[in-house]
C-alpha cells in the first residue's frame, strides 16, 4: 500500500467514526423533535446532519448512505420551510428514525466488508418511501386541507353571534367537516391511530374489517371465505348503526341494507359493482362519524438533561488515533516507575538510618520528591487518556426508550443526568450492556401501562430517571423508575418455583436477600417469555458484568412506587494507585487501603472486653466490634488477653451506614502509595477477603485486604 493509500485509509476511519457519531446524534434529536415537532432548532439541525452526511459519504464514494441522505435531505428541507408539516404527516419521524437504523446498519457491514456501499434493493425501496413522503407533502390536496381548516377556525368565531338553530346547523356541518379533513390527513399515516365512533358505539373494528375485505376484492384477490366475512361484517355494521341512527345517517344506513340483502341474493358472487357501492357508502358513513385520534402507542419519551443551556456546544477538541494497546504498555510503564518511587521512598529510609551527611540526604529526599510527584502528574495525565465522558454511554438511552415504549404500549420519560462523569473506556461496553438490561427491565416490568397508572393515580407516563454521580474512586450510575416496584412474595415463589431456594430459605429470607434473587440466572417474575424479557438471563448479565470489575449492586425497593438499581464500579480499572496501610498481622505482611480507614487507635488491654469468640471496646461513645482477622484468615488465633496496662493496636474501618469495626494489627508499618494489580490467576480470584496485590518498595509482594468483606464477617 502507498503512503497515499495509507492516508486514504486512515481518513475513512475517521469517517467511519464520524458518521457513527452523527448516528447517535441523530438518535437523540428524533426523539426530541417526536416531543416538539414545531422546533426549529432541531428540525435545521437535522437538516444540516442529512446534508454532512450526503457530503462526506459522496467523498468516499459510500453511495447507499449519501443516496439516503440526499432523499432525507430533501425532505427536511420541505419540513424547515414549513414547520407545521411534521404535526401534520406523524409518519415522517418514523421514516427518518428507519433511515438512521439504515445508516447504522451500513457502517456496521462496512468494517467487514469495505465494498458494501452500493445501493441494495432495500435501499432503493426505502428511497421510494421517502419520495411518496416527498410527493404526498407537495400534492394541491394538502393545501385544500390546510384552506379548509382555516376556514373551520374562522367559523368557529362566528358561531357565537348566531341563532341558536342556525349555530347548532352550522356546528353539525363543523363536524362533519372537521372529521373528513381528519380522514384525509391521518388515513394514509397509519389507521391504526383513527377510532370511529356513532352516538356512543365503537365502530372502528367493523369499519377497518370492512376496508380491508374491500380493498381485496378491488384486487381480485377476495376469497369464496372472505366474501363470507364481508357478509357477516355488513351485517355487523348495519345492526350497530340501526339501533342508534339518527335522522341525518337514517337514508345512508338504509342504502346499507338495501346493498347487503341484494348482495345475500347474488349467492356471494361479488362483482366490481357491489365493491363499489360499499366502498361509496361507507365513505358516505365515515363522515357522520365522530373520529377519535390516539397518540401513536408508547406517547412520547422525553428526556431531561442536566445540561442549563440549550444552546450548548461541545468544545471542538483536535485528536489523533492512538492504538489502545500501547496506551496500556505506556501505563504498565508508569505503573513500574511508582514502584521504581516506592524504591526511593526506602532507600531514603535506609540512609537515615546509616547517618548519611545531612546535606547529602536533604539533596536525596529533594530529588526523591520531585521525581514522585513528577509520576503522579504523568500518571493523572496517561489515565485521563484513557478515560471517555459516560455520555459516550447514556446519548443512546433515549432512543432505546422510545422504541420499546412504542413497542410495548407504554409511555415513558426519561431524565438523564451526570453525563459529563468520566469512565474508563474499557468499561464502557460493560456498563452499556447491563445498563440497557436495567432499563429494559424498568420500562417491561417496572412501569405499567397507562390505564394502570391512572387507576393507581399516576401519571399516565411513567419516568425513567439515569443518574451518574463520581465518588472518591469509582461512580455510582443509579437507574430508577416510579412503577409498581418488586413483588418480593412473588420474587420469592418463583425462585422456589425454580428451584433456586427452597421454601424454607424464603420463608426465613430478609427483604435484601430477596431483592437480590432478581439477579440469579434463569429467574423472572414474568409468566410468559417475550423478546425482551422473561428469560431471567438480563440482569444475571448485570451482575456478572459487575464482578468483572469488581463493582456491586445497589436495590431499592418500594413496592408501588418504583425501583432503583444502583450500579457502583471503579472509574478505571487499570493502573488503580491508592494511599494504604502497612501492617503485621503475625508474621505476615498485608496493605489496607487508605480510604477504608475511619482511624487508628492504641486501646489497653483491660479495655478490650470478651464475650464468647467476640471481642469489643468502646471509643468516643461507640462500641466497636473487632474482626478476628487471624483466625479469619488462617494465621492462628489472636490473644488479645495481656498483662494490665499492656496495649495494642486497632485500625478502625469505616462501613456503610456509618458502621464501625475494628482489625487489630500487631504493628503498623507505615503508610505507602501501592500500585494495584490483579490477580492473573483464576485460583487468586477465588480468595474471599483479598481483591489483588501490590509489589512494595523493597520488592515484596503484598496481599490487599478487602475491608468491605472483613466486615461482613
Amino acid at each position: 500500500m502507498s503512503v497515499t493509500d495509507e492516508n486514504l485509509a486512515e481518513l475513512f476511519e475517521q469517517y467511519k467514526d464520524e458518521v457513527r457519531e452523527t448516528i447517535g446524534t441523530l438518535d437523540n434529536e428524533l426523539v426530541a423533535i417526536e416531543q416538539d415537532p414545531t422546533s426549529s432548532e432541531t428540525i435545521f439541525s437535522l437538516f444540516r446532519h442529512m446534508h454532512s452526511l450526503k457530503g462526506s459519504s459522496k467523498m468516499f464514494n459510500v453511495d447507499n448512505i449519501a443516496h439516503i441522505a440526499h432523499r432525507l435531505e430533501d425532505l427536511m428541507s420541505l419540513i424547515d420551510k414549513n414547520n407545521a408539516i411534521l404535526s401534520k404527516h406523524p409518519r415522517i419521524v418514523d421514516l427518518l428514525f428507519k433511515g438512521n437504523d439504515i445508516f447504522r446498519d451500513i457502517i456496521a457491514r462496512l468494517e467487514d466488508d469495505i465494498t458494501y456501499s452500493h445501493l441494495t434493493p432495500d435501499h432503493t425501496a426505502f428511497i421510494g418511501e421517502i419520495q411518496a413522503q416527498i410527493d404526498k407533502i407537495n400534492r394541491r390536496d394538502s393545501e385544500l386541507v390546510d384552506a379548509a381548516r382555516k376556514i373551520l377556525d374562522d367559523l368557529e368565531t362566528l358561531v357565537p353571534t348566531l341563532e341558536e338553530n342556525e349555530a347548532d346547523n352550522l356546528k353539525k356541518a363543523m363536524a362533519e367537516l372537521s372529521a373528513g379533513l381528519t380522514l384525509a390527513t391521518l388515513a394514509e399515516e397509519g389507521s391504526h391511530q383513527i377510532r370511529f365512533h356513532y352516538n356512543g358505539v365503537d365502530l372502528t373494528d367493523d369499519v377497518r374489517a370492512l376496508e380491508e375485505l374491500l380493498e381485496k376484492f378491488k384486487a381480485g384477490q377476495g376469497k369464496p371465505e372472505e366474501a363470507r366475512a364481508l357478509t357477516e361484517v355488513v351485517g355487523n355494521l348495519y345492526n350497530s348503526l340501526a339501533d342508534v341512527a339518527t335522522e341525518d345517517a337514517q337514508q345512508l344506513i338504509a342504502e346499507l341494507g338495501d346493498g347487503l340483502h341484494m348482495f345475500k341474493e347474488r349467492e356471494l358472487e361479488i362483482d366490481q359493482i357491489t365493491v363499489e357501492f360499499f366502498t361509496a357508502v361507507l365513505h358516505d358513513l365515515k363522515e357522520k362519524f365522530q373520529v377519535e385520534v390516539l397518540a401513536p402507542a408508547g406517547g412520547q419519551v422525553r428526556q431531561k438533561s442536566s445540561k442549563s443551556a440549550p444552546d450548548f456546544k461541545e468544545p471542538q477538541t483536535k485528536t489523533i488515533r492512538v492504538d489502545e494497546a500501547k496506551i496500556d504498555q505506556f501505563l504498565d510503564s508508569v505503573g513500574k516507575l511508582i514502584t521504581k518511587s516506592e524504591n526511593l521512598n526506602h532507600l531514603q529510609f535506609s540512609f537515615r538510618q546509616a547517618g548519611l551527611n545531612s546535606n547529602l540526604m536533604r539533596d536525596f529526599v529533594t530529588v526523591s520528591r520531585t521525581i514522585s510527584n513528577d509520576i503522579v502528574n504523568l500518571q493523572r495525565s496517561i489515565m485521563e487518556v484513557r478515560q471517555v465522558e459516560v455520555n459516550n454511554i447514556l446519548k443512546k438511552f433515549p432512543r432505546l426508550v422510545r422504541d420499546i415504549s412504542h413497542k410495548i404500549g407504554k409511555e415513558a420519560e426519561l431524565n438523564i443526568s451526570g453525563e459529563r462523569v468520566p469512565i474508563d473506556k474499557s468499561l464502557l461496553d460493560d456498563v452499556e450492556q447491563a445498563m440497557v438490561h436495567i432499563v429494559r427491565n424498568a420500562l417491561d416490568h417496572g412501569l405499567e401501562t397507562p390505564d394502570e397508572r391512572l387507576a393507581a393515580g399516576k401519571n399516565r407516563r411513567g419516568t425513567v430517571n439515569i443518574a451518574v454521580t463520581q465518588e472518591e474512586a469509582s461512580i455510582y450510575i443509579e437507574v430508577a423508575d416510579d412503577g409498581r416496584g418488586l413483588n418480593l412474595e412473588k420474587v420469592k415463589s418463583k425462585a422456589v418455583e425454580r428451584g433456586a431456594i427452597s421454601p424454607e430459605q424464603a420463608a426465613a429470607m430478609s427483604d435484601t436477600e430477596a431483592e437480590m434473587l432478581i439477579f440469579r440466572s434463569g429467574l423472572s417474575t414474568k409468566d410468559e417469555a417475550t423478546d425482551l424479557s422473561g428469560r431471567g438471563v438480563g440482569m444475571d448479565v448485570v451482575m456478572t458484568n459487575l464482578k468483572k470489575w469488581n463493582g456491586e449492586v445497589i436495590i431499592k425497593n418500594h413496592s408501588g412506587q418504583g425501583l432503583a438499581v444502583g450500579l457502583r464500579l471503579p472509574v478505571t480499572n487499570t493502573l488503580l494507585t491508592k494511599e494504604a496501610i502497612l501492617l503485621r498481622v503475625g508474621d505476615s505482611i498485608f496493605c489496607l487501603p487508605l480510604e477504608y480507614v475511619s482511624e487508628i487507635v492504641t486501646v489497653p488491654s483491660e479495655a478490650i472486653h470478651h464475650h464468647k469468640d467476640n471481642s469489643v471496646f468502646r471509643h468516643r461513645d461507640m462500641v466497636i466490634a473487632v474482626v478476628n482477622i487471624k483466625e479469619i484468615l488462617g494465621l492462628g488465633r489472636s490473644d488479645y488477653g495481656r498483662p494490665a496496662g499492656d496495649s495494642r493496636a486497632f485500625i478502625i474501618l469505616q462501613g456503610k451506614n456509618e458502621s464501625r469495626q475494628a482489625i487489630m494489627a500487631d504493628e503498623i508499618l507505615g503508610q505507602q502509595k501501592i500500585v494495584i494489580k490483579e490477580f492473573e490467576l483464576e485460583t487468586f480470584r477465588k480468595l474471599p477477603y483479598f481483591n489483588g496485590l501490590t509489589l512494595l518498595g523493597d520488592g515484596r509482594v503484598v496481599l490487599i485486604l478487602d475491608s468491605e468483606k472483613l466486615m461482613t464477617c
